[in-house]
């Protein structure tokens, strides 16, 4: 019988690397790998899991290891229902066996071996990590049948490793927490109806909306690389931002200015910059919107910012026409424009004003402007 009672004693043994990648470890897939190593070297191990995302005692999401690979006849348990009761008479509890929940619960063994009737293993040992008084992850560890007693070094192995993976997972689960909501900016930024992009102080984009992209193709030559900014654009916009250091550093603060293409002077661009905190202007995250001056292809850009909300449920093409009849062109004109039929254009011109709750074109060019 398993009980967790001894003290943990220091323990030193060449699991040194295994431990370091644990710390190391920045996703969940190689939290496990170095977890699961960590165990096999260290325990008679048959298998283990690791169950996370955990609902009442149903774990959402799990991840295992079976030591002995030609062990058919295993099923490895991805659920909590035998330590349940156990669990709700001893809330936090850190660490337990299969030994410990049966001298407390005789339907214990009946569960168990409903789950898996012919184990082949005798006995688990269970890690709870909690958050507050939720039941957040729990380290399943079984313990080869032949084993019914885990040494000294062995109890202070687990007593090093509880703190451990706790540190890892917490770090893991802020690591994706941070992907994700970086992933939902970058999906919302590109999906804006404006030529929107965030770049770092070194003028490095990090988001960009496919409006952006649009006009940075336009603007960048051949030899330039996609998802950077153009130098046409980047060199006279770090010279402004060299020159505007001090004034324009505030959080929030919004300025901007007109720029010309070197080759076409008759190509201009707006660019309307604000910054993030930083340590400095430069240092800052910088927010860029793009509106090419007097190009018509690029009017909505200007009315974007204003009725971005009502604008984000038409398509890129419908903004575009939008655009022009705000701008006062009617549908024969906006049709030759655009390389459209006029029939084209009344469809789209009809899907707008259904879409933004509109009836004519003077209410439109109104909403937008």
């Amino acid at each position: 019988m398993l009980m967790l009672d001894a003290p943990p004693s220091a323990r030193a043994d060449g699991l040194a690397s295994a431990r370091a990648a644990l710390v190391k470890a920045l996703d969940m897939a190689s939290l496990w790998q170095a977890c699961a190593a960590l165990i096999n070297a260290a325990l008679p191990c048959h298998s283990c899991s690791l169950l996370f995302d955990i609902d009442g005692y149903q774990p959402l999401q799990g991840r295992h290891h079976l030591a002995t690979a030609g062990d058919d006849g295993t099923r490895l348990v991805t659920s909590l229902e035998v330590a349940a009761p156990y669990l709700d008479a001893n809330p936090r509890i850190r660490w337990y066996t299969f030994s410990q929940i049966a001298s407390q619960d005789a339907l214990a063994p009946e569960r168990l071996k409903a789950q898996n009737p012919a184990p082949a293993w005798r006995e688990f040992i269970h890690l709870a990590f909690w958050d507050g008084t939720r039941l957040e992850a729990v380290l399943s560890i079984r313990i080869l049948t032949a084993h019914t007693e885990l040494s000294d070094a062995e109890l202070a192995f687990l007593a090093e490793l509880y703190p451990l993976l706790d540190a890892s997972l917490q770090r893991v689960r802020m690591l994706e927490s941070d992907r994700l909501r970086h992933k939902a900016v970058e999906d919302l930024l590109y999906e804006l109806p404006l030529a929107a992009l965030l770049v770092d102080g070194n003028l490095a984009p990090s988001y960009m909306s496919r409006e952006a992209k649009r006009i940075c193709r336009r603007w960048s030559a051949d030899t330039e690389r996609d998802g950077c900014l153009p130098r046409a654009i980047e060199a006279p916009l770090r010279r402004w931002m060299e020159g505007a250091a001090g004034t324009a550093a505030a959080p929030g603060q919004r300025a901007s200015f007109i720029l010309a293409h070197p080759q076409r002077p008759a190509q201009t661009l707006r660019v309307e910059i604000s910054s993030a905190p930083g340590n400095s202007f430069r240092h800052a995250q910088h927010l860029l919107v793009l509106a090419a001056d007097g190009d018509t292809d690029d009017v909505t850009e200007a009315a974007a910012a204003r009725a971005l909300p009502l604008l984000k449920c038409l398509s890129p093409s419908e903004r575009k026409v939008a655009g022009l009849v705000a701008s006062g062109l009617r549908n024969d004109a906006i049709a030759e424009r655009l390389c459209r039929s006029r029939k084209t254009i009344e469809s789209q011109i009809s899907s707008i004003f259904r879409k933004l709750n509109v009836s004519n074109r003077t209410q439109l060019a109104r909403l937008l402007n």
